[in-house]
């Protein structure tokens, strides 16, 4: 029997967990690294670019962008009609939503093939909706914080949630 032939094999069970653990890993760095970009107060547009450019990979073939409400509706149509000119098609098109349901813009994915998303894509967007979510409630409570002063007992009623996918 050949002992070293047994012993370097890995099994394929093995190797996909190893390769889902490591995938998973990645992912959530990527996360902590966006989280830190919020915390640490980086300017918005470079967050909801990580963001965006963080689905665009993981998903593939896809062109994302966060439209804040204060974009015009021309604006927005003009957005719409340029990615369908160039033959892209709405992928998915979800709302960025504060705890009291106010909108706080707009992810949308554009594809070059028309399809759904999967469920696997679909929880990647609600990952970034919600990170999207922390980072423009951030942004508005700065920009509180410079008006009338709080005090701190209101702070903590809009304290952000802590994201479901952080251990």
């Amino acid at each position: 029997m050949n002992h070293k032939s047994r012993t370097t094999r890995t099994p394929v069970a093995f190797r996909v967990y190893q390769q889902s653990n490591d995938h998973r890993r990645s992912q959530l760095a990527e996360e902590r690294h966006i989280l830190e970009l919020i915390s640490l107060g980086a300017p918005l547009p470079g967050i909801l670019n990580k963001l965006c450019t963080a689905i665009d990979v993981q998903i593939g073939n896809v062109v994302s962008l966060i439209l804040l409400p204060d974009a015009t509706e021309t604006h927005l149509c003009s957005v719409t009609q340029s990615a369908t000119q160039v033959g892209l098609h709405l992928f998915a098109d979800v709302d960025i939503l504060a705890r009291d349901k106010a909108s706080l813009g707009t992810l949308e994915i554009y594809c070059c093939d028309p399809r759904r998303p999967t469920p696997h894509e679909h929880r990647l967007m609600e990952r970034v909706v919600h990170l999207a979510a922390v980072a423009i409630q951030r942004r508005g409570g700065e920009a509180e914080l410079e008006g009338p002063s709080k005090s701190p007992r209101d702070e903590v009623d809009v304290a952000p949630e802590r994201p479901p996918f952080i251990n």
